[in-house]
């Protein structure tokens, strides 16, 4: 737009922007259609799952030795945006006819695992516990409840 000033009696022009209506409710729909695909992607989107064993060098009865602390380090570490890490802590931890002892152990492990976790920055919010599967099956993919957390701790009682 080109207006003449009153005061200097020159030209000046002037820049006028002009966005209709239809066009700014046209954009304005686009980007809520994208915010709300993108919404949904991450919302609805199935996390990734690993799962690491701690292997029997990982224990002295129901302490973490230093490999099974590294262990811990190298799971906490791996852990990223949609993913849930399965941390097993399983292995050796039989104890011939006395299902008592065993769960105190496999309890004292859990405990062991997420201290660590825990002193490796891990919020303990962020981690869950799973019994596993029953003794019928391996279900191998946590439940729904427990997808949303990024540490989750098995001990199949």
């Amino acid at each position: 737009m080109i207006q003449r000033s009153a005061a200097a009696g020159k030209l000046v022009c002037r820049r006028v922007a002009r966005v209709s209506r239809a066009g700014a409710r046209g954009a304005a729909a686009r980007a809520g259609f994208a915010c709300a695909i993108a919404l949904t992607a991450s919302a609805c989107a199935t996390p990734e799952v690993k799962r690491d064993y701690l292997s029997e060098a990982a224990w002295r009865g129901s302490a973490l030795t230093i490999v099974g602390q590294q262990m811990v380090v190298d799971a906490a570490a791996g852990a990223g945006p949609q993913t849930v890490t399965l941390i097993d802590v399983n292995q050796r931890a039989e104890v011939v006819g006395d299902a008592e002892r065993r769960a105190r152990i496999l309890n004292r492990r859990v405990e062991s695992v997420r201290a660590e976790l825990s002193r490796n920055g891990v919020a303990p919010d962020a981690i869950a516990e799973w019994p596993g599967a029953g003794p019928d099956g391996a279900q191998t993919y946590p439940p729904g409840e427990l997808q949303t957390k990024p540490m989750v701790v098995i001990a199949h009682y």
